[in-house]
């Protein structure tokens, strides 16, 4: 939190009148593409965009914080919530902008009164190390992390830490009930407080399996654009959880006009190309990753965000009860 503060003090004391600041959740690699691709593109209109990453609720207090004083230093956000972006849009916190890209996208990509729209989206599923899984040992079902010969060598998303861990914890519930967690305790299974943990202890060797990532599977795998490293992706036959990437434009920043032009273009088939990649997916209908997957042909899962909300509290406490070896 402390760094983001001192990064967005940062830029809201640099930017110039024609910049367009964006807080974001996604990783640097595809942050760094899409500015790059952006100024490019608008150079001759004097435009610039700037992003500095962070986390979603470190920038969703702080804006808040910006609101009441007055004086908001970012005109977009991307988050990795969508119940954040319920919870601002009741409190009438974001500017409504309907894009005429949005015609394009998935209708579970799009909210009703316009306040924010999900431009990209990453795979939850299992991760594994081909050097420790044998090919018939490969998961093909959630369930295959309960088999004993896992036990002390799987990883789990700590239910506590919310964000994309409370969408496994979610999507378990959906489809297996606390049996899961009841059962997932015997195994041993080590909590991870990210993604990023569960994805360098596979690919140390530190854990077999665990819950991972596209976004990681893909850029640091064997994957096009990858980078070779001993880690593989496994879809469960019930189907994975689509994480979705929303962004804003916020009520008050400093630059209004240009953030309806950076949504206007990163909503557009060529802002798209600049960020589904290496394990992002789009949601557009014309369109998935530029290494040519096809969400259509992907069984996901898309929870509706108020149900989300509504388990939240229940089914985190209940899970880390569970794994605990409570009752």
């Amino acid at each position: 939190m402390r760094l983001l503060v001192v990064l967005l003090i940062f830029v809201s004391g640099t930017a110039k009148a024609a910049d367009i600041v964006v807080h974001s959740v996604l990783f640097e690699p595809i942050g760094n593409a899409i500015m790059r691709a952006f100024n490019d593109a608008h150079r001759p209109r004097n435009l610039q965009l700037k992003i500095v990453r962070g986390q979603t609720g470190a920038m969703t207090a702080l804006y808040d914080q910006e609101l009441r004083a007055g004086r908001v230093s970012t005109d977009i956000m991307f988050l990795g919530d969508p119940g954040m972006f319920l919870r601002l849009a009741r409190e009438d916190k974001l500017t409504p902008y309907c894009s005429p890209n949005f015609r394009d996208y998935r209708p579970e990509a799009l909210s009703k009164d316009c306040t924010h729209v999900f431009f990209t989206s990453y795979y939850q599923y299992i991760g594994y190390n081909p050097d420790l899984v044998k090919p018939h040992e490969v998961p093909t079902s959630w369930r295959d992390l309960l088999d004993p010969k896992w036990k002390g060598r799987v990883s789990l998303p700590d239910p506590k830490v919310g964000g994309g861990h409370y969408y496994f914890v979610f999507s378990m519930y959906k489809l297996f009930g606390r049996e899961f967690f009841e059962k997932a305790h015997a195994n041993n299974p080590m909590m991870t407080q990210s993604h990023g943990t569960t994805h360098n202890q596979l690919m140390s060797g530190e854990r077999a399996v665990g819950v991972n990532i596209s976004a990681l599977v893909r850029r640091d795998g064997p994957y096009p654009g990858g980078k070779g490293a001993p880690v593989k992706e496994a879809f469960p036959k019930e189907g994975g959880s689509l994480l979705p990437i929303g962004m804003a434009i916020t009520k008050n920043g400093p630059n209004p006009a240009g953030a309806k032009v950076f949504v206007d273009w990163i909503t557009s088939l060529e802002g798209q190309k600049s960020v589904n990649r290496l394990g992002h997916f789009s949601l557009r209908r014309d369109f998935t990753s530029v290494e040519g997957d096809d969400l259509s042909k992907i069984k996901y899962h898309w929870w509706n965000a108020e149900e989300l909300d509504r388990h939240r509290e229940q089914w985190t406490q209940e899970a880390l009860r569970l794994l605990n070896g409570g009752n």
